[in-house]
C-alpha cells in the first residue's frame, strides 16, 4: 500500500463508527476497534454467581475474560471466539439485567500531520515539520531507569531555547519571574512513553515517593512494566514542550523549568493503544497524585466510549485537568468531533494549534462550541528519545504547552482547584484572528497573562 493510501486509510478508520448492530472488523491497518473483544460494565452490587456468568459468557461466545482490580470490580475486557458476530454477542450481554452498557475496545491512535506529498494529495499547500524524524529504539532496547541527576544550581542558560518559539509566544519567559515550576506538580504524560533518562528530562521525572514501589517513574502499560520508554518520539517530544529542564546548560526548556513528568505509556511504537489501556493510565494517574493529564491522541466518533469518558470524570472529581489534542483533520470538532477531546466533561481543555505568526495550522481541527483554545504547534523544537531534539508539528505539540501552562500556574499555590486553573488558562488567552470563532475563547495561550490574573485572584483572597 503507497504511503498516501494508508494515511489516507488512517484517517477514514479513526473518523468512522458502526453502530451497535452493525459492527464488522474493519480493513488491517487502520482498525476502530479490537476484532473479538468487548467491554463490559455491570450494574453496581448486582449479584453475578459463577453459575450466572458462566452461561452469559456461553450465550455470547465469550472464551476468555480479563478482569481488572478492585477500582474496576464493575467492568470485564471479554475475549470472544473468532469469528463470532460482536453485534449479536453485545446484544446479547446487554439484554442482561446486570450489565449497565457494552461497547467496543477502540483503538485510539497518535494524529498523524502528512508529509508533503500526502498534503498535496489532499489540496494542502503548506506543510509543518516532518512527523516522527528520529529513527525508533528495536523491541527490547528500552534502558534501566537512571537514578535522578543533581540539580545544576546556580542555573546555566540553556543554549537552544530560542529554538523553542513557543515559549515566548506564550509568555513563559514573563511568567518565569513569578514561578519557573515546581515538582510538587505532577503532569501525567499518556502517550508512547517517555525517555527518562533524557539529559534533558531525567531530573524533572516524577519519582514514585514510595521507595519500595517497582513503578518508578510511571508504568508501561503495553508491556505491562516499570519501563514506559518512548520507543515512538511522539511522547518525549511533548514531555518536553510540558518540562525540558531549565537551566541546566542543556538544550531547551520546557514551559515548566521544574515540574514532575510521569510517564504513562499505553501507545506502542506504532502509535496506536487500546480503551482499556488508556483507562488504566488515567487510574493509574489518580491513585499516583496527578494534577495534570497531557493527552496527544484520539479516534473520531468513538462518543459510545462510555469507559473513556467515565475515567475522564472519575479524574475530574479527583480534581485533574484533562488536557487534549483536538485532532489534526482540519475539521469542525462541533460536528465531527474527536474524542477524548470532544468529551464534554467539566476537567476537559481541548487544544488547537497555531504557528509562529500565530495563523491557524492547516491541519489543526476547531470548535466554536467545543475546541476551547489555541496553542503552539507548528514546527515545535522539543526533545526526543536519546539525548536528541526534533521539530514536529500537530495538536499534538499544542496539547503540551497548555498542559505545561496549566501545571505552572498551579505552581504560583497548589491549593488551587482544577476548576480555577482552567478559567484562569481560558481568560488570559491573547484574542487572534485565526482563533475568532473557531474556539471558545477566540484566543491562543497567554500564561503570563493567566498568572497575573491568578495571582490577582490569590491576594483577593487573601493567598
Amino acid at each position: 500500500m503507497s504511503k498516501v493510501r494508508f494515511v489516507l486509510a488512517l484517517i477514514v478508520s479513526v473518523l468512522t463508527f458502526a453502530p451497535m448492530g452493525a459492527w464488522s472488523v474493519p480493513p488491517a491497518g487502520g482498525m476502530r476497534y479490537k476484532p473479538n473483544e468487548l467491554i463490559v460494565r455491570y450494574k453496581h452490587g448486582v449479584r453475578r454467581d459463577a453459575p450466572f456468568m458462566e452461561n452469559l459468557y456461553s450465550s455470547s461466545g465469550v472464551v476468555r475474560v480479563k478482569r481488572f482490580h478492585s477500582r474496576f470490580r464493575d467492568f470485564e475486557h471479554l475475549i470472544l471466539a473468532p469469528g463470532t458476530d460482536l453485534g449479536r454477542a453485545a446484544r446479547n450481554l446487554q439484554s442482561n439485567s446486570a450489565v449497565a452498557y457494552v461497547q467496543p475496545n477502540y483503538i485510539l491512535y497518535i494524529q498523524p500531520v502528512l508529509n508533503r506529498n500526502e498534503a498535496a494529495a489532499y489540496g494542502w499547500r503548506h506543510l509543518p515539520a516532518n512527523r516522527f524524524p528520529v529513527p525508533r529504539l528495536e523491541e527490547g532496547e528500552r534502558p534501566a531507569i537512571a537514578p535522578k541527576p543533581a540539580e545544576v544550581n546556580p542555573p546555566v542558560a540553556d543554549p537552544d531555547l530560542d529554538q523553542s518559539y513557543g515559549i515566548s509566544k506564550i509568555g513563559a519567559k514573563k511568567a518565569w519571574t513569578a514561578s519557573r515550576g515546581s515538582q510538587h506538580i505532577v503532569v501525567g504524560v499518556i502517550d508512547t512513553g517517555v525517555d527518562y533518562n533524557h539529559q534533558d528530562l531525567s531530573f524533572n521525572m516524577w519519582r514514585n515517593p514510595d521507595p519500595n514501589a517497582k513503578d518508578i517513574v510511571g508504568w508501561d502499560f503495553i508491556h505491562n512494566d516499570n519501563l514506559p520508554f518512548d520507543d515512538h518520539n511522539h511522547g518525549s517530544h511533548c514531555s518536553g514542550v510540558i518540562g525540558a529542564v531549565g537551566g541546566n546548560g542543556v538544550g531547551i526548556s520546557g514551559v515548566n523549568q521544574r515540574v514532575s513528568i510521569m510517564a504513562l505509556k499505553f501507545l506502542s511504537a506504532e502509535g496506536s493503544g487500546e480503551t482499556v489501556d488508556a483507562v488504566k493510565a488515567i487510574d493509574y494517574a489518580i491513585g499516583h497524585g496527578a494534577n495534570v493529564l497531557s493527552n496527544s491522541w484520539g479516534g473520531g466518533a468513538d462518543e459510545d466510549n462510555k469507559m473513556l469518558e467515565e475515567a475522564i470524570l472519575r479524574a475530574d472529581k479527583a480534581g485533574i485537568l484533562f488536557v487534549a489534542a483536538a485532532g489534526n483533520n482540519s475539521g469542525d470538532n462541533d460536528t465531527d468531533p474527536m474524542y477524548p477531546a470532544g468529551f464534554q466533561t467539566p476537567n476537559m481543555i481541548a487544544v488547537a494549534a497555531t504557528d509562529a505568526q500565530d495563523r491557524r495550522a492547516f491541519f489543526s481541527n476547531y470548535g466554536v462550541k467545543t475546541v476551547h483554545l489555541g496553542a503552539p504547534g507548528v514546527n515545535v523544537y522539543s526533545t526526543v528519545a536519546g539525548n536528541r531534539y526534533a521539530k514536529m508539528s500537530g495538536t499534538s505539540m499544542a496539547c503540551p504547552h497548555v498542559a505545561g501552562a496549566a501545571a505552572l500556574l498551579w505552581s504560583t499555590n497548589p491549593r488551587l482547584s482544577h476548576k480555577e486553573v482552567k478559567a484562569a488558562l481560558l481568560a488570559g488567552v491573547d484574542r487572534i484572528p485565526a482563533m475568532e470563532g473557531k474556539t471558545i475563547t477566540g484566543g491562543r495561550l497567554n500564561i503570563a497573562r493567566s498568572m497575573g490574573a491568578m495571582l490577582q485572584h490569590l491576594r483577593a483572597r487573601g493567598f
